[in-house]
């Protein structure tokens, strides 16, 4: 097992912006044609991929088009359209998505809970971030987007944490990884489960989208839990919570 993610290379920051509580999400407009060269790249990147990885599903994703800090609007995409500039950043400037993203920021009474990306994973693999997290999709054919049932499905996948077991206290900031263009949105969660309660539940019946979790108390300095490989939205999170 790898013990440290490949050398990838980003800004330390990330550019991130703060967000209204009472953020909304809109959808509006369609997905662009694309001209017949870059939509062959795309399906040949598509290809290659599913050959790797045949459990790949090109359903509909949302992606941004603008974004401020009350409001986000965009459109429905198709999830080969995203892995392809996720493979290939140097599509951006003709495929022009900010494929958007849910983080849960998850508070136990013991701390904020991290979670290393296991090595199979599509994206950022090996890397510590705030679990659970997920592209937004269209998961049962919706065209409305809820941020909330969003991170309460990817807790439900990813810890084994029933939405019971949480509640949501809504967005806090939006971070964008510089080479993809996915953009985070930060959600606080909070459970009264001790961690130990959340590994349980993690092993019990989460998947293998991490193949670690830890636990950063307050006033400590999670490089001490985890080492450096944390992810700068991660931090920009992190430091939020500790100045609030």
């Amino acid at each position: 097992m790898r013990d440290e993610p490949p050398g990838l290379r980003w800004p330390s920051r990330w550019p991130s912006i703060a967000l209204d509580s009472g953020l909304t999400v809109r959808v509006a407009g369609h997905m662009p044609d694309l001209p017949a060269p870059v939509a062959a790249e795309v399906e040949a990147i598509w290809r290659e991929r599913q050959a790797a990885n045949p459990a790949l599903f090109n359903g509909r994703v949302f992606t941004a088009d603008r974004i401020t800090t009350r409001g986000i609007v965009g459109h429905w995409t198709t999830y080969h359209r995203v892995l392809a500039q996720m493979t290939r950043p140097t599509l951006y400037p003709a495929l022009r998505l900010k494929p958007l993203a849910v983080t849960g920021i998850l508070h136990t009474p013991d701390g904020i809970v991290l979670g290393r990306r296991a090595p199979h994973s599509t994206y950022l693999a090996g890397w510590w971030q705030t679990p659970p997290a997920g592209s937004v999709e269209s998961r049962h054919g919706e065209n409305k987007v809820d941020l909330t049932a969003q991170i309460l499905a990817e807790a439900q996948e990813e810890l084994g944490l029933a939405p019971d077991m949480l509640t949501v206290a809504g967005p806090v900031r939006a971070t964008r990884h510089p080479a993809t263009r996915i953009v985070d949105i930060g959600i606080r969660l909070d459970t009264a489960l001790p961690f130990d309660r959340v590994l349980q539940g993690w092993h019990a019946g989460g998947n293998d989208e991490y193949d670690r979790l830890a636990i950063v108390k307050p006033n400590q300095n999670p490089e001490d839990v985890v080492g450096p490989h944390i992810l700068p939205g991660t931090r920009e999170y992190l430091d939020v919570d500790r100045r609030s």
